[in-house]
């Protein structure tokens, strides 16, 4: 099946929700504390030698999601799905569409 009819899916489109609201939670996971640094520094209870440290940590830590969204679509749904931690809740929350099959007499003609 070509990718374009793909994208028509049920299955298509749970991917892409589960990819979506991961990437919306790993972003945030990492860029809210460097948010709240910034926050504090505009207050002055930072200087900026204490943000720059904060920034080099969320660097750090943005590799390994770099590196998870970098990977073909099919292995990521799996990586994904494979953080039960994260994916648990959210599967259960959003069960993965039924895959038609075909029937019998579909599979003959």
């Amino acid at each position: 099946m070509s990718q374009k009819r793909r994208r028509d899916t049920p299955e298509w489109a749970w991917e892409q929700a589960l990819i979506d609201t991961y990437d919306d939670h790993r972003w945030h996971e990492v860029l809210d504390p460097l948010a709240a640094a910034v926050r504090r520094w505009e207050a002055g209870e930072l200087d900026h030698v204490d943000l720059a440290r904060v920034a080099g940590r969320i660097h750090k830590k943005m590799s390994p999601i770099d590196y998870v969204f970098s990977q073909k679509r099919e292995m990521l749904v799996r990586m994904l799905e494979f953080d039960e931690e994260w994916s648990g809740p959210w599967i259960a929350a959003h069960p993965r569409p039924a895959v038609p099959t075909l029937s019998n007499q579909e599979q003959q003609e």
